[in-house]
């Protein structure tokens, strides 16, 4: 349905706290894409079910999922973020092996304020499923409903 761009690339930062917390960017999906970063270094807790509605922040170290919008459809078709996503499905697991009968742990909107959404922290999902590596995914959803594919899995090393 939708096809993104992306690049690989690591960047060191620091949030207000102090932490430093690494980025690393995803490869371009395979059939629908949506390029991401992962900002690696922090924790979570047990298994849970979607939410559109995050947790209070983190005290910690933080995760940060961040991504390009996607700017066409599969066809070649141009798509505009901001009128045609609804919003993006994220999928946390303990393998790599997403399947279109998983469900989502938390839908973060497309569009805020009238600008894309482009990151959201993985810690502010209510339910992490335990495990020290985790695999994260996500998939943007159309104003029509239409899912994207799966973005490659990237691997989330908690510990």
């Amino acid at each position: 349905m939708y096809e993104g761009d992306g690049s690989l690339r690591m960047r060191r930062d620091e949030t207000p706290e102090g932490d430093t917390v690494i980025r690393r960017a995803a490869m371009r999906m395979v059939a629908g894409g949506i390029a991401a970063v992962l900002l690696l270094a922090g924790c979570g807790g047990g298994g849970g079910e979607t939410s559109q509605i995050p947790g209070p922040p983190p005290s910690g170290p933080v995760s940060v999922l961040a991504w390009t919008p996607p700017t066409t459809y599969n066809d070649n078709v141009p798509l505009d973020p901001v009128r045609d996503l609804d919003y993006y499905e994220v999928y946390v697991r303990q393998d790599p092996d997403f399947a279109d009968g998983d469900q989502p742990l938390v839908q973060v909107a497309a569009v805020a304020a009238g600008s894309p959404v482009t990151e959201f922290t993985l810690e502010l999902i209510p339910s992490l499923p335990a495990g020290s590596r985790l695999y994260v995914s996500m998939r943007a959803v159309g104003i029509d409903h239409q899912k994207s594919a799966f973005m490659a899995p990237l691997a989330w090393d908690r510990s």
